[in-house]
């Protein structure tokens, strides 16, 4: 019992973590912040501000799964991503896992298409074919807001 309720809270400790603990780095060469890339990917897709994404960050059950989305209620969506990517890796799985969350809100993707192979999905055609142009953008044409320089 003990151990269950510690996995349960080590669980909630990491599923509430803010959303800098899920990437923290720059994710392209004018030093944008994992939260500037999630903003920019939503205005890219036409995803409403409103929308609420969580992120959670753990090792996934299949070694080729680098990240899942999945519903919650209000508009309010979980992404899950691999650990241990690298910042290219985040930029696509982002990209991707995002493409599903403009799907979800458009009501785009049907039920009974979950029963086809991962690959044979038509949702996962889309996100693949939008993820790698939109993650390109990212890095090179978008700039964030420059940072203070460092103190020496």
């Amino acid at each position: 019992m003990k151990t269950i309720v510690y996995i349960h809270t080590l669980w909630l400790a990491i599923a509430s973590l803010p959303v800098e603990a899920v990437f923290d780095g720059d994710l392209n060469p004018s030093g944008c912040s994992f939260m500037a890339m999630q903003n920019f990917y939503m205005e890219e897709l036409g995803i409403h501000h409103d929308v609420n994404i969580e992120y959670i960050r753990q090792i996934m059950p299949e070694p080729n799964m680098l990240g899942t989305t999945r519903p919650l209620k209000n508009g309010r969506y979980q992404i899950t991503l691999a650990s241990g990517l690298e910042p290219s890796e985040v930029r696509i799985t982002m990209a991707h896992e995002m493409v599903h969350v403009r799907q979800l809100e458009n009501r785009q993707i049907i039920v009974s298409e979950f029963q086809k192979h991962y690959m044979n999905r038509s949702f996962e055609d889309e996100a693949f074919r939008l993820s790698t142009p939109l993650a390109i953008k990212f890095y090179t044409k978008h700039a964030c807001q420059s940072r203070p320089p460092e103190k020496l």
